[in-house]
């Protein structure tokens, strides 16, 4: 029996609050549950460190799939790796986007403070067609990718123009 959809991504932040305006505004998305963790319960089953608490937030896009699990951990937060993120865990969070609005969040996210790393580009995946995409940095560095996909059909169209 295959799994659900991924129903949320945590990911880690220094400031829960800062970050969660950031998506907010960035995204568009909505705040929904916030909780504070910690204790017995959160640290066996997460396999944390004793005393470890967090401060969380949701956020959820248009659906209530795919939300954003945003942690301000107690401590210090640190990154691991440097040069691109090569370390084991997530690479990146990927959103999609209709090609129509790529360079209106490319510009939104440049006035929030984002680094982003290239604007919107137009690219030709071999044996699948056309994409749009841009990538980013939030304001603790994680990565995320902005791309506009070409629907089924393009893809179907464009596999068989390669067969013909």
């Amino acid at each position: 029996m295959p799994v659900s959809e991924v129903h949320h991504v945590a990911v880690t932040v220094s400031d829960v609050d800062r970050a969660a305006d950031f998506y907010e505004k960035a995204l568009g998305y909505r705040r929904t549950l916030r909780t504070d963790v910690g204790g017995p319960g959160i640290e066996v089953s997460l396999g944390l460190p004793a005393g470890t608490t967090g401060r969380v937030q949701y956020l959820q896009g248009p659906s209530q799939i795919g939300q954003l699990e945003l942690i301000e951990w107690n401590g210090t937060p640190t990154r691991t790796a440097t040069g691109g993120h090569l370390e084991l865990g997530p690479f990146l969070l990927s959103f999609a986007v209709p090609v129509d609005e790529m360079e209106e969040l490319h510009a939104r996210l440049v006035a929030l403070g984002a680094e982003c790393l290239t604007p919107p580009n137009r690219v030709l995946l071999e044996n699948y067609g056309y994409i749009t995409a841009f990538a980013a940095r939030d304001l603790d560095g994680n990565l995320l990718e902005f791309v506009s996909l070409p629907s089924r059909e393009e893809i179907l169209a464009r596999r068989r123009e390669a067969d013909g």
